[in-house]
């Protein structure tokens, strides 16, 4: 197998490149009512890894959340991963709607074996590369009927231990990675100088900073705070550069952290007009285009944001000099939406290799632009490994 490396030199010394490229792939995107987006899909040329998104706990042991769409998928990831040798694919457990169990796994030594020889059971069923923890979040946040105990902080750390332990005794090559915290109560609910050491890289969730729970619109996923925002702690905290930063501090190489850039929009409904949409206060939550009649999200993916939204009449464009990031808005409707572009992907980039970090990580694959295309992970890619 041959590995194609380049070395890049710039001031901060000798970096290894390209970056690593990881692209999380819902199970659920396969149905017909996300449009039937399949494995043959995922741009697999363009990618580094893969996390396939989820698999839950049951009795203690990883499990498959749809037994059929997974057993299925997983033959035709087989199939790619002898033709795309060099890409990884991890399974990825637990994620915002099922990390429940997480407390009750890492409560003692029995439970974390128990769920990390489950683990290695089931990748090396399917030739996979290794697991991915997205445990949302330890000790507190997350659905309220989540488990959660203080004691999670240091478990977490533990849990981390015996899933290393046990893959490198069956497979040193086995990756280790997480989906990490960005929100500054939740970074500090875990202990990241004591957990890295177990890990290959880290994944930072760096947004949904802001949501439907705001009271004002703002950017959920800004590079930089905005000197003009309202509210102090998310003025000095709720950024990608504020999170990157919290993590530095703890001692974690910045070759091991992978800025998380979102491939879907927030929205929300204004009172006010704020600044053109921006800083505004909020009465209400737009509908996705996936969402049901009583739960509106807000959430569009970005190949509807860019292919119909943007080019609706009623919406003017804006793009933040001090967040890096653009917004939409309408003043008619007084609807504003936050997400990231062409742009503003490729200042996070910048970002990434101004600041040696291991690469990007998207939530998540099959919202690019436009449908089924590759728009955003194409500027990636060429960034990366072209540039």
């Amino acid at each position: 197998m041959c590995v194609k490396i380049r070395l890049t030199f710039y001031k901060g010394g000798l970096q290894m490149s390209p970056k690593r490229i990881v692209a999380y792939f819902p199970e659920w995107k396969v149905k017909d009512e996300y449009l039937n987006y399949s494995v043959e899909d995922i741009p697999w040329k363009l990618l580094t890894h893969i996390n396939y998104a989820f698999a839950k706990i049951v009795e203690g042991k990883l499990h498959p959340i749809e037994e059929d769409l997974f057993y299925s998928n997983m033959e035709k990831i087989k199939e790619y991963k002898k033709e795309y040798r060099d890409v990884k694919v991890l399974i990825s457990v637990g994620g915002w709607t099922d990390s429940g169990e997480f407390s009750d796994v890492a409560l003692n030594e029995e439970n974390r074996k128990k769920f990390a020889k489950s683990a290695f059971e089931l990748i090396n069923e399917f030739n996979l590369d290794g697991v991915d923890i997205d445990w949302e979040f330890p000790v507190s946040g997350g659905l309220p009927t989540n488990k959660a105990r203080p004691e999670d902080k240091e478990n977490f750390t533990l849990l981390l231990k015996t899933l290393r332990d046990v893959l490198k005794e069956e497979n040193e090559n086995y990756l280790l990675t997480i989906a990490a915290p960005a929100s500054y109560t939740q970074i500090h609910n875990t202990e990241p100088d004591k957990y890295h050491i177990f890990l290959d890289f880290i994944n930072l969730m760096t947004y949904d900073f802001h949501g439907i729970w705001d009271k004002y619109t703002n950017h959920h996923s800004p590079l930089y705070g905005n000197p003009k925002d309202p509210d102090e702690k998310s003025r000095e905290r709720a950024n990608c550069d504020f999170a990157v930063k919290e993590y530095l501090k703890f001692g974690i190489p910045p070759e091991k952290i992978v800025l998380g850039v979102p491939f879907y929009g927030k929205g929300w409904i204004c009172e006010d007009d704020g600044h053109n949409g921006l800083f505004a206060k909020v009465k209400g939550i737009p509908y996705g285009i996936f969402d049901n009649e009583d739960h509106p999200s807000g959430s569009n993916p970005f190949f509807f944001i860019k292919g119909v939204i943007e080019n609706d009449p009623n919406y003017i464009k804006f793009r933040d000099k001090y967040a890096k990031v653009p917004w939409l808005w309408n003043p008619k409707e007084k609807i504003m939406y936050s997400y990231d572009d062409e742009e503003s992907i490729l200042e996070k980039c910048n970002y990434v290799i101004k600041n040696n970090l291991g690469g990007i990580m998207f939530w998540e694959v099959t919202q690019d632009y436009p449908f089924k295309g590759h728009t955003l992970v194409k500027l990636i890619h060429q960034k990366f490994w072209e540039g």
